[in-house]
């Protein structure tokens, strides 16, 4: 009885907290914190791995350049993503 009554505490909680906001604002929630941390943090890690391999090797084989597209591919990519968490949160 125990686990139900805390589901049914916490869905009260949750539309209790939907309607103390007012119309026309954006609730964030931890999980999208969660998401966008995720992917911000693997955007960055990529984009400094790109840079590295850029910037460090004075000549690098053709793995080396394959790694590094690769990384500026993610990095490109979660910055894509961003931008589309963002703009479906707002919409």
């Amino acid at each position: 009885m125990a686990v139900s009554e805390n589901l049914a505490d916490a869905a009260v909680s949750d539309s209790t907290t939907a309607e103390q906001v007012p119309p026309g604002s954006t609730v964030i929630t931890s999980h999208f914190k969660l998401i966008f941390l995720s992917v911000l943090a693997l955007t960055v890690f990529s984009l400094c791995g790109s840079l590295a391999i850029a910037l460090l090797i004075d000549k690098p084989s053709e793995a080396a350049k394959a790694v590094a597209d690769t990384c500026l591919t993610i990095a490109q990519m979660g910055f894509g993503a961003m931008v589309g968490l963002l703009g479906g949160r707002a919409a």
